[in-house]
This record gives structure tokens, C-alpha cells and sequence, in this order.
């Protein structure tokens, strides 16, 4: 099979780029430390949220989707489109070869109609009216996503949102009928103790910064001190709830625009690819905060990190992100997708212990969530992918 339409090759790329991106965006937005200038130690062992910058990065994760523009016959044909031309014109020509001897010059010749006037209209309409409502949701999970990175440590804004992404598109993808997997009732099984492995996993993290001295517990109340709890809460509302916008845009993606003819598919995508981040950064404009101006130009595009860690966010990590997806989403069945989320956050976890092992404590409980975790996961990429679904 070829590379661009392995299945284990776009997976993986769905998975590591979401993790290089969300890494990339939390140095921009994320916490920063603070240092005792003399003695050079951290003083607390969270962090201050900077947030002044949330929504000017919704703004260009979305302008970064422009970017694929000028690839879009690439991500959606990639010689699909032209086998498919191909064989038209090789039956077109045997049929024209077959009817030569049986033309009737005498009968009159019709000539195709116009298009009505007041039926493109109608259907513009509806077509902007379809992208309105889906920029929209995408404008919330966009935002939420960058706001939580904003006040709260990226493992949890990951754990929390691909936990979201994958509830709330298997839910809708079986009522909506997008799913055409039959075995339901055994998917929904596995999918419940996926879910609970990652209540598990959330749960035992608290007490792993815990024992790895990312926290301490106040002698006198015994209560774990956390100054940053409510931040922790209201990132884990506000990211868990923008997430679940991500369903209903999901749906009407495959609902609205990927039941056309290919060949107009890739028009209709290209199109789209425009219009829906265009109209995503217009809804947002009205929450861009301009009075810190000037001190974003500072804190923000002054620095040399900023715009290494938006190069490596944007090209190693949206983009190919992007184009995996929809290649999941074009050639294999489209419940697929949902089991990168889940392979995302065993990544992340894995990431996380590799790279701090001197400050990651895990516990047993914790293990035997990543386990049944990893197994679910297995399961179901196994059940899921199917035969190609074009």
C-alpha cells in the first residue's frame, strides 16, 4: 500500500503531531515559571497563566489552515481522482466508438439548459449558511483548546479534550447513522472502559505529583496545596465543554461534504478549506483584546522563541495533522479517526514519563488504567478500521 494511504503511518502522524503541537502552543501561552533571581530556583512548583494571548493563537492555528490551500488536490485525490477521470473517458470513448454507425443525424440535438439564476443563489445560501454554522463550532473548540493551554499544564488540557473528541463523535456518529460499524453494543463496551481508564488516569494524577514533590500538603489543614486548583478546574471546564463542539462539526463534515461526486468533492473541499477559518477568525475578532497591544508585540513577537515554537507548532504539528486526518477520514471508515484520541493520550502519558522520569511518579492503579487503556485502543483500531472506505 502506498505510503501517503498506510494506516499505521497516518495514525501515528495524527498522534505525534497533535502532541508536537499542543507542546509547541503551550510554550507560547502556558505558565511561566517563577525564579528566585538569586538563589535560581523555581518558587512554586506551578506556574502564572498568561491568557493576554489565548485568542490571537485560536486566530492563527486557524490562519495556518490556509496553508493547505494550494495542496488540496494533493489531500484529496493524489491519483484517486485522475483513475477515476481515466476509466469515465475510456468508457466514454468505447461508448462513442460502439454508437458512431447508430447515429441518427435527423433527430434534433438538445442543448444543455442554463442554470437558474434563483437556484444557484438558493443553493450559495445554504452552502454559507452550512459554513457559518460550522465555523461557529469549530470557533469554540478552537478557542476553549488555547484558553487551557493558557491556565493549565498540557497533559491536562490533553487529557480532557481527546477524553471529549472521542465521547462525543462516537455518540454522534452512531445516532447521526455516520457510523456504519456493526458491531455496536461490543465497540460501546470497550469504548465505556476506555472512558473509565481515563477517569482512572485523571484521577491518580493528582497523587503522582504528589509523591514526585510537584505538590506538598499543608501540615496544619492537611489539604494538598494547589494554588492553582481553580485554574486546573476552570481550564478542565472550559476546554471539556468546548470540545464536545467538535461533534456536531464532525457529523455535518461528513454529512454536507463528503457525499458528493469525487471529482466535485475536491472543489467543494477546496472551497471550504477557505471560507470555514475565515469565517472561524471573524467570529473571534470580536474578542481580541487590543488595549495589550503593545505588550504582545513585546512579551510575544519580540522573541525569537515565540516564533520557533509557532514554526514547529504550525508545520510539524497542524499541518500534517490535518492532512492525516482527512486522509483517515477519506479512505478508511470514519468512527476510525475517534481511536487516535485515544492513542493520543497513551503517547502523551508514555512522553511524559520518558522525558521527566526524575519528577514522574506513577502508581499501580495508574498502570492498570494505561493498560486496559492501550488494550481497549488496540481493540478497537483493529475493529474499527474496516476495509477502505472509498
Amino acid at each position: 500500500m502506498a505510503l501517503h494511504r498506510n494506516i499505521n503511518v497516518l495514525w501515528l502522524t495524527v498522534v505525534v503531531t497533535y502532541m508536537i503541537q499542543t507542546r509547541s502552543f503551550e510554550n507560547i501561552v502556558g505558565r511561566e515559571q517563577l525564579v528566585d533571581q538569586d538563589t535560581q530556583q523555581v518558587l512554586k512548583p506551578q506556574s502564572v497563566p498568561r491568557q493576554g494571548f489565548t485568542v490571537h493563537l485560536a486566530i492563527l492555528y486557524l490562519l495556518s489552515w490556509y496553508l493547505l490551500i494550494p495542496f488540496s488536490k494533493m489531500i484529496w485525490s493524489h491519483n484517486e481522482t485522475e483513475d477515476v477521470m481515466n476509466n469515465k473517458n475510456e468508457g466514454l470513448d468505447t461508448e462513442a466508438d460502439e454508437n458512431d454507425d447508430n447515429v441518427d443525424l435527423s433527430e434534433p440535438i438538445e442543448l444543455p439548459q442554463p442554470v437558474s439564476t434563483d437556484k444557484g443563489l438558493s443553493s450559495n445560501i445554504r452552502y454559507f449558511a452550512k459554513i457559518f454554522i460550522m465555523a461557529f463550532f469549530l470557533s469554540i473548540t478552537v478557542v476553549t483548546y488555547t484558553l487551557g493551554l493558557g491556565i493549565s499544564p498540557s497533559f491536562d488540557i490533553t487529557l480532557i479534550q481527546n477524553c471529549a473528541f472521542f465521547e462525543i463523535t462516537t455518540l454522534l456518529y452512531g445516532v447521526c447513522s455516520v457510523s456504519k460499524n456493526k458491531n455496536v453494543f461490543r465497540n460501546f463496551l470497550i469504548m465505556m472502559v476506555a472512558v473509565t481508564s481515563i477517569l482512572i488516569v485523571s484521577y491518580t494524577n493528582a497523587t503522582c505529583n504528589l509523591l514526585a514533590g510537584k505538590m506538598s500538603v499543608n501540615k496544619e489543614t492537611k489539604e494538598v496545596n494547589d494554588p492553582w486548583l481553580f485554574d486546573r478546574l476552570k481550564a478542565g471546564l472550559i476546554t471539556g465543554l468546548g470540545s464536545l463542539a467538535i461533534g456536531p462539526f464532525a457529523v455535518w463534515c461528513n454529512q454536507w461534504f463528503e457525499q458528493s461526486p469525487r471529482i466535485e468533492k475536491i472543489k467543494i473541499n477546496t472551497k471550504t478549506l477557505f471560507y470555514l477559518p475565515t469565517f472561524s477568525i471573524l467570529l473571534l475578532l470580536p474578542f481580541l483584546n487590543l488595549g495589550n497591544l503593545g505588550l504582545i508585540v513585546e512579551e510575544y513577537f519580540a522573541q525569537p522563541k515565540f516564533w520557533l515554537n509557532l514554526f514547529v507548532g504550525i508545520v510539524f504539528g497542524v499541518l500534517p495533522n490535518m492532512v492525516a486526518i482527512i486522509k483517515l477520514n477519506a479512505h478508511y471508515p470514519n468512527e476510525f479517526v475517534t481511536t487516535c484520541n485515544l492513542g493520543v493520550i497513551i503517547m502523551t502519558g508514555l512522553f511524559e514519563w520518558i522525558c521527566e522520569p526524575g519528577h514522574t511518579v506513577i502508581v499501580r492503579w495508574e498502570v492498570i488504567s494505561y493498560i486496559f487503556l492501550t488494550l481497549c485502543t488496540i481493540t478497537l483500531y483493529f475493529s474499527l478500521r474496516g476495509n477502505m472506505a472509498h
